[in-house]
């Protein structure tokens, strides 16, 4: 058996389709047309809704999309229906069960994500992050090397480098309007939030030497680096060697997600619970 004879589409009738496209892309009279075959494979049929829905809009060639996915169609729609035909009874039922199956859990897992959003509250009180942090502080213990400070990456042949040189590493507040300042105009990278933890690994695999971090992070207050076309200033406000216990303000957020995780499970434990109970009271469960 041919495509010829199973997948019917004559190039007149491409044209045709290619026609009603454009120009009821841009059309109100659209819903008359919605259900017009454009393409049939066995007993499928592809309509031109489908098709335009599944048009960009920015494209800038429609009647070449249109070609091309129609095609696609055709082929995938073979392969399907050969599929249907050779594949065993089994084989397929045990797909039918996969599938049911996931449909069963994509609905329940939706149905649970939007209890959650609308009845529980993601608000966790400061002091249960700290009593968590105080209870399980062997699980902060840092695995790498963490800093507060600076990381600026300009061209060589930017202006005022001497400016700076003096800038980056300056703790008046007057400097630090100018260094943001600077940094908008000519730099290529920065980061500026040094009141904020960041693991040290981040910055310094972007070095153009490798360091030995713990070293530069005991015995380097600041510097910069130089290669062939930029140079890196790195200043350290502060930094937590690797081993140490990390600080609450660096993991309060992973602690609150797990408080927030904790809820949500009890949440939705209760829910069950309070399902099961229900339904066996009014008789709508029965075990034999």
């Amino acid at each position: 058996m041919s495509i010829k004879r199973f997948c019917i589409l004559s190039l007149n009738r491409m044209h045709n389709i290619l026609f009603f496209l454009l120009f009821f892309l841009f059309s109100s009279c659209f819903n008359q047309f919605e259900k017009k075959v454009v393409a049939t494979c066995y007993s499928k049929e592809l309509l031109l809704s489908e098709l335009i829905e599944n048009i960009p809009q920015e494209h800038e060639d429609s009647s070449f999309f249109a070609q091309e996915y129609i095609n696609k169609w055709i082929r995938k729609e073979l392969m399907l229906s050969h599929a249907e035909m050779n594949l065993n009874d089994k084989i397929k039922d045990e797909f039918n069960i996969q599938v049911n199956d996931f449909r069963e859990s994509l609905l329940i897992h939706a149905y649970k994500e939007q209890l959650v959003l609308q009845n529980l509250d993601s608000i966790i009180d400061n002091n249960l992050i700290i009593e968590y942090y105080e209870k399980n502080y062997e699980a902060f213990i840092l695995n790498k090397s963490i800093f507060k400070g600076r990381y600026i990456v300009v061209d060589k042949s930017a202006p005022k480098l001497k400016q700076l040189d003096r800038l980056y590493k300056s703790n008046d507040s007057d400097d630090f309007i100018e260094l943001v300042d600077y940094c908008n105009q000519f730099a290529k990278e920065y980061y500026l939030q040094d009141t904020v933890w960041q693991y040290f690994t981040t910055i310094a695999q972007q070095l153009p030497i490798q360091i030995n971090e713990e070293q530069f992070l005991i015995n380097e207050k600041n510097n910069y680096f130089e290669d062939d076309y930029y140079r890196y200033y790195i200043n350290i406000d502060d930094y937590i060697l690797k081993g140490k216990q990390s600080p609450l303000a660096f993991v309060s957020d992973r602690i609150k997600n797990v408080l927030i995780n904790k809820k949500k499970v009890k949440y939705l434990k209760d829910l069950e619970d309070k399902l099961f109970n229900n339904a066996i009271s009014i008789n709508k469960i029965k075990i034999y």
